[in-house]
């Protein structure tokens, strides 16, 4: 474990490695990916990119959050898929099939070992020991002096990662709590910046046009349901509950419990605002249920009049097998996976974050006098 030395970039940090405290941001919206991305962007940040660690080295709770994010990445996303385009085989009874069968211990074996990594990682950073050696906590989390890897870090990450922050509940606005305005005229901004000339003049001409429009176009934000990340528990057991469920599972019942939610925060559902006001995690929302929508109609129409490309392509590669939709894997598993493991990803991200230009104070979050974890050593 001394002798082997792997890359910062390659390991992943729990948020209070990275200074959070229990009300930041990033404790509630992440994903293993997205954790994984907000520690590689502080770390080129803070000029840790290139730097190696032993193994020995790692603290417990890096140890624990990298497993959990390999594992996530190799074993977890590919059964969701898999369950996720189980095929019906057969009926048994009205809409209950074999495939739902099959599929929903998927679902909840993945579902259970998400709480079991919660409830380690928890209990872990929550633990403290009785004592510690002076070697070994200069030892833990830290790099090897003289040795760094040789491979750069893109200029546009090192660019990305010098204007972020992890998001602060109370310094540091979450880039998701942004309006979209902000992010038009950043934009502009940049690419004006790189445009000089012309092309610079054209684009601040459309940036203009595009303002105009944005202020003067008003759309209702709270009939935007609920993020899945903001469900109470008894949300989130119905979403995964009735997820297998035909016709009813995935983008619907969300949409539905969503809705709910928001009505009983006692939203105004009539309440409007122009679209430049409107908050980058609201916008992102409303695509995210678009996408997943969108997802649920075309599978229903290939259930009830259609057939789903893969049984067609196969048809036509072997045209007399008589292959339905029913005995292959459904499109949809996979057609929705960008909208599950790439744009949640990219929200939990910009929900952790902040721009360092909106930082009120400086330095590390403070979250008291915590006792030493024993996830550190």
């Amino acid at each position: 474990m001394d002798r082997l030395r792997i890359s910062q970039l390659a390991v992943s940090s729990h948020p209070y490695d990275l200074g959070a405290d229990p009300e930041s941001p990033i404790m509630t919206y992440r994903d293993p990916i997205s954790q994984w991305l907000v520690t590689q962007l502080i770390s080129v940040r803070e000029g840790r990119a290139g730097q190696a660690i032993p193994v020995e080295y790692l603290t417990l709770a890096r140890a624990v959050e990298t497993a959990w994010l390999y594992l996530y990445v190799t074993v977890m996303i590919p059964a969701s898929v898999a369950a996720r385009s189980m095929p019906a085989i057969a009926t048994i009874a009205g809409p209950l099939t074999v495939g739902t069968l099959i599929a929903l211990p998927i679902m909840l074996g993945v579902y259970g070992a998400r709480q079991i990594y919660q409830t380690v990682s928890k209990r872990l950073i929550d633990a403290c020991i009785v004592s510690v050696t002076r070697s070994q906590k200069e030892r833990a989390g830290k790099s090897v002096k003289d040795l760094r890897f040789a491979y750069p870090v893109p200029e546009v990450v090192k660019d990305m990662a010098g204007q972020v922050m992890l998001a602060d509940s109370r310094s540091c606005k979450p880039i998701g709590d942004l309006p979209l305005t902000r992010i038009v005229t950043r934009t502009s901004d940049y690419l004006q910046s790189i445009s000089p000339g012309v092309q610079g003049q054209r684009i601040r001409a459309a940036t203009a046009n595009l303002d105009r429009f944005m202020r003067s176009t008003t759309v209702p934000d709270n009939p935007i349901p609920a993020d899945p990340a903001d469900f109470n528990t008894i949300e989130k057991a119905l979403s995964l509950g009735l997820s297998p469920v035909p016709f009813v599972g995935g983008a619907p019942i969300d949409i539905i419990l969503g809705l709910n939610h928001n009505r009983n925060k006692k939203l105004d559902f009539a309440h409007r605002v122009p679209l430049s006001s409107l908050s980058v995690t609201k916008s992102l929302t409303a695509a995210y249920y678009a996408y997943g929508l969108a997802t649920s109609m075309v599978e229903i129409a290939w259930r009830q009049g259609g057939m789903d490309p893969a049984a067609a392509l196969v048809n036509q590669l072997f045209p007399g097998l008589g292959i339905t939709s029913a005995m292959l894997p459904k499109t949809t598993g996979i057609v929705g996976a960008p909208n599950l493991y790439g744009l949640v990803v990219f929200h939990n991200v910009v929900r952790s974050l902040c721009l360092a230009e909106d930082a009120t104070t400086t330095g590390p979050s403070t979250r008291g006098d915590r006792p030493v974890s024993a996830a550190r050593w």
